[in-house]
């Protein structure tokens, strides 16, 4: 099984950013204001008391909502596609249907985590791995199922796992640039580690699109 260079996918991620870094970090800042926003509430509850618990659950698919957004956002970047700031709540303006799916997948795919990390860490930390397409795979394909999503990732991410974690390690200097200038420089870390993993997705793709549909599973 022929290995991604995730060396070339960093450097790849760099071109593409080159020209849209500030339209990169302006929809982090919006993400990021969003998420502030979405949290205010939690403030007015005393710390780990009830009211912040029930808070907490009910913020969760508003923050999943989100969190596909930026995926979307930074997929159309990597794939040079125009930028609209409209991509970033796309979890919200796919319909019930593609939000449903999206709960739906992210329930599914935590429980499978836990039950994973319940045998031994390292499994748990294998099968995230495994499941780390899922978004973009449900960017691409809204029709597919929660298990259909869930198979879909694990077969593209077989035999590379680790050439995801080795592309996060290369990283390690960047987090520690952010962590120095006292997280300035994460403005432009963040949007580069996340142009880098769309970067990825997308040569993984190109690699197993030779792989037959999964099936549905019952």
């Amino acid at each position: 099984m022929d290995a991604l260079d995730t060396a070339k996918i960093k450097q790849t991620a760099w071109e593409k950013l080159g020209g849209k870094w500030s339209k990169a970090i302006a929809a982090l800042l919006v993400f990021i204001l969003i998420s502030i926003v979405i949290d205010i509430p939690s403030a007015f509850f005393e710390e780990d008391s009830m009211g912040e618990c029930i808070w907490k659950i009910l913020e969760a698919p508003f923050a999943l909502g989100l969190d596909i957004g930026i995926y979307a956002y930074f997929l159309d970047l990597t794939r040079n596609k125009e930028l609209s700031f409209k991509r970033l709540v796309v979890g919200f303006t796919n319909g019930w249907g593609f939000y449903f799916n999206l709960v739906c997948t992210q329930l599914l795919m935590c429980l499978f985590v836990f039950l994973w990390f319940l045998l031994l860490i390292v499994p748990g930390i294998m099968k995230a791995f495994s499941y780390s397409m899922v978004y973009f795979i449900l960017l691409d394909h809204p029709e597919y199922s929660s298990r259909q999503l869930l198979r879909k990732s694990s077969e593209m991410m077989y035999g590379h796992r680790m050439e995801l974690f080795v592309l996060y390690l290369r990283f390690i200097p960047w987090v520690l640039l952010g962590i120095i200038t006292c997280g300035i420089a994460f403005l432009w870390v963040g949007p580069y580690v996340t142009a880098a993993f769309s970067e990825f997705y997308l040569q993984l793709k190109a690699k197993k699109e030779d792989v037959p549909e999964v099936a549905t599973i019952a």
